[in-house]
């Protein structure tokens, strides 16, 4: 395990991977006083930044790499095939993630999500309740604006308050090792990615990783989850069937504690999946006291995020899910729906498809069309 560089003035640090999370940890680590060296295969940057003080080589990657102390991977590098990552390991140079490199250099509290649906969901609604209280508090990692750099803003304004809300990818907990969020929560486990990942085990095991003994919240729903974390101390388990803090009766969400409800007609977002999506985020605030008043009218106010579940049109309704890229949320769209369905499904996948799991989610009583189309269309 790779223990937290107190100090990086004047190591050698390289960054490998030249999208907004390695400029994010070359920009921070410059600024703590590093000799950054930025990298990627690719022969040009995607932004137009000044890079004061970073060496920068792109086509190749350097020899001058593996004179190193420390070199920090983008989550889309996948150093299990990576041939340079994978000669670098074996000089034994420390190798982490982005996400693992700012948490070193910050002391304010983490909120951290995971799962292989609802991330952003979660995210966006957690960090807008809590920015009405906290108005230092940032949204960043897998969504919108990479951790290094809100750690970057936090360090150079010496802001105070500050709670990092942060959506978490498999491929960002990769290469983490001391990253020990104050609260974590993973929302469920699918199939997904499993072209990166030797087995669908690998994939959630790396999921795993955010719970380092740390507080964790997680769907005891979910058969995975359920195994893994029943009893573990310091996990506390969220159910929409059986939950020991909250009640879903009567069309609410009931805190058991103080009585207060969400009122579930009120809500914007559509499907069983996002009332354990709410259940998830007032568990969380259940660590950070906001008054109810705030959560509520967020909550209500929330609207679906582009692409997941968002209306486009309400006669007919036509509903864009584009973001489900996997089985578990199709069918998770699918079945927030009583009235018939026409169901646009194809597009683009690395990996195989399950025939019977297509043929299971088409057959459903509702589904009256399926327009197929792209690369799996045919399929």
């Amino acid at each position: 395990m790779y223990k937290p560089m107190k100090s990086i003035k004047d190591k050698k640090i390289t960054v490998i991977g030249a999208g907004l999370s390695g400029k994010g940890a070359s920009q921070l680590a410059s600024y703590l006083g590093a000799e950054v060296l930025l990298t990627d295969i690719k022969n040009k940057l995607d932004y137009k930044e000044k890079y004061d003080r970073i060496k920068i080589s792109l086509g190749t990657y350097p020899e001058e790499a593996f004179q190193s102390e420390l070199i920090i991977v983008s989550p889309g590098i996948d150093c299990q095939k990576n041939e340079f990552v994978i000669k670098l390991a074996k000089q034994n140079i420390p190798i982490i993630s982005e996400i693992e490199f700012a948490s070193w250099f910050t002391k304010s509290k983490l909120i951290a999500i995971t799962g292989s649906n609802g991330k952003s969901t979660v995210v966006e609604i957690l960090g807008n309740i809590i920015k009405h209280k906290y108005p230092n508090a940032m949204v960043g990692g897998n969504i919108g604006i990479p951790f290094s750099e809100n750690v970057l803003r936090e360090l150079k304004n010496k802001l105070t308050n500050v709670i990092h809300v942060l959506e978490i990818s498999s491929y960002q907990l990769e290469k983490t090792y001391a990253f020990k969020p104050q609260i974590a929560c993973i929302l469920n486990i699918s199939k997904d990615h499993l072209d990166r990942y030797d087995s669908y085990e690998s994939y959630y095991k790396t999921k795993f990783k955010i719970y380092n003994n740390n507080k964790l919240f997680y769907n005891i729903e979910d058969e995975i989850l359920k195994h893994k974390f029943e009893g573990l101390s310091n996990t506390v388990p969220f159910s929409i069937k059986n939950d020991k803090s909250f009640l879903i009766k009567n069309n609410r969400i009931i805190n058991k504690a103080n009585n207060t409800f969400i009122e579930l007609s009120k809500v914007q977002l559509i499907g069983k999946h996002n009332i354990e999506n709410i259940l998830a985020v007032l568990h969380m605030l259940n660590e950070i006291k906001v008054e109810h008043e705030i959560v509520e009218k967020t909550i209500y106010n929330f609207q679906s995020l582009n692409h997941r579940m968002e209306k486009i049109n309400n006669h007919p309704l036509i509903i864009n899910d584009s973001k489900s890229t996997n089985i578990h949320s199709c069918k998770a769209a699918i079945d927030s729906f009583d009235s018939d369905i026409i169901l646009i499904l194809g597009g683009y996948s690395a990996e195989s498809i399950d025939e019977n799991e297509i043929i299971s989610i088409i057959n459903k009583k509702n589904i009256k069309n399926v327009i197929c189309y792209g690369q799996v269309g045919m399929k």
